[in-house]
């Protein structure tokens, strides 16, 4: 999704500077661009040799090509098989990078949603629509930056292939965008967003590259857990609290941390199947049998329906570092780039923040429990002894140590900073 939401924001960007973030207008228009010979030569898909030698020169400028283009696909975690070129994308270091989705239909490439699920466009739609005007034209001004054309040597050579693109860039209003819901009223995630983009673009000492891994990992993160916050307040349940474990030995905590991701899992099931119940019950009461009839299969219990979004909050958590893995027994925690992103998000550029104090901001903010003094106050230590979340604390510092976001004191005061030292 953060790629679908860097793609939106350049497309934009290319078309017509000034609507890049702008709040008034809707739907939004802009230019969708492939990368498909850059795709399949990354891929090592055969190509025609007409469009081959109009592009590339020689064999051993190929060669080069290829090894230079492989790696900068982005990982897929738990992706057992090399994927065809249309299921593959570019990690946008540079503007010149960024592309839209695309698919081949009947042996050409199309330009169109196929990897992509719109969770770009919901962000998109998230950032133009912050209430502060002036957070949101920083945050323009930094996503302009990082999407813009770098003028580079790699965005040079990525600019010339795009030249030979048998998709052509097309202009495309989107109308789903334009039908985004940010809810603020029922999630603080869509605020969390807002904010975290923010702090993530306009964090200019930190290189381009670090800023757009944060936010390949910070814009997935907040929207699972919106789903997660939006299921949860439809089933009427307090505000999920989520134990992050961050040792390296199976302990109670990594047991209650697993056992939840299972509850907030069907926590999103249930809550589909009971909307597809009111739905029927209304499509009753209009006398509608056909539609009374399909809700009904809808609203039974683990339906097909509950199975995508219930493996998209999984999954997407997975992919970004929030669980330990992508499969078997899995809990909550962070690897040290969404860690990163984490840190990235919640402190302002410049910003430092004391150990514990940062601790409680998880837990006040995020609905994270990590150490002892937050674990009490969430009276978590009633049935996980106190000393099992002191010695999770000191194995998060040393994430964060080993991240270089923490700095140890000799008065024993550990400081958090969002910049890497």
């Amino acid at each position: 999704m953060s790629l679908e939401l860097l793609a939106i924001a350049r497309g934009v960007l290319l078309l017509d500077p000034n609507e890049l973030l702008a709040p008034t207008r809707s739907p939004i228009n802009y230019l969708r661009t492939s990368h498909d010979l850059a795709r399949r030569i990354a891929v090592g898909e055969d190509l025609p040799k007409d469009t081959l030698a109009s592009a590339v020169q020689g064999d051993a400028a190929y060669e080069t090509l290829t090894a230079l283009l492989s790696s900068l696909l982005v990982e897929v975690p738990g992706r057992r098989r090399s994927p065809r070129w249309f299921s593959s994308h570019f990690y946008p270091f540079v503007g010149e990078l960024v592309h839209y989705d695309a698919v081949e239909r009947r042996g050409c490439p199309s330009i169109e949603r196929y990897v992509f699920r719109d969770g770009g466009g919901w962000a998109y739609h998230v950032l133009r629509s912050d209430p502060d005007d002036i957070r949101r034209s920083e945050t323009r001004e930094g996503l302009a930056v990082l999407v813009g054309d770098s003028g580079g040597p790699l965005g040079r050579v990525a600019a010339a292939l795009q030249t030979h693109d048998l998709a052509s860039p097309t202009e495309f209003t989107d109308q789903s965008e334009a039908d985004s819901e940010p809810r603020d009223a029922q999630s603080p995630w869509p605020e969390l967003l807002r904010s975290g983009v923010h702090f993530i673009v306009t964090r200019t000492q930190v290189p381009r590259a670090k800023r757009i891994e944060s936010l390949m990992h910070w814009v997935p993160y907040c929207l699972a857990r919106h789903q997660l916050q939006l299921a949860r307040r439809s089933l009427n349940k307090a505000d999920a609290l989520i134990m992050v474990d961050a040792t390296r030995e199976a302990n109670t905590l990594r047991r209650r941390s697993q056992e939840s991701l299972e509850k907030f899992r069907w926590d999103i099931a249930t809550a589909l199947t009971e909307r597809a119940a009111q739905h029927h019950s209304v499509a009753l009461d209009e006398g509608d049998i056909e539609q009374a009839e399909r809700w009904a299969k809808f609203s039974q219990p683990n339906a097909n329906i509950t199975k995508s979004p219930r493996a998209f909050f999984s999954e997407t958590l997975a992919a970004v570092g929030a669980l330990n893995s992508t499969s078997g027994r899995r809990h909550f925690t962070f690897k040290p780039p969404m860690l990163e992103a984490l840190v990235a998000a919640l402190l302002a550029p410049g910003e430092e923040v004391e150990f514990y104090r940062f601790c409680h901001r998880l837990y006040v903010e995020l609905g994270l429990v990590i150490d002892d003094r937050t674990a009490r106050t969430a009276a978590l230590t009633t049935d996980i002894d106190a000393g099992v979340f002191a010695i999770n604390a000191e194995a998060f510092k040393a994430r964060l140590a080993s991240a270089g976001l923490l700095t140890h004191y000799s008065d024993a005061t550990s400081i958090i900073h969002g910049e890497p030292k």
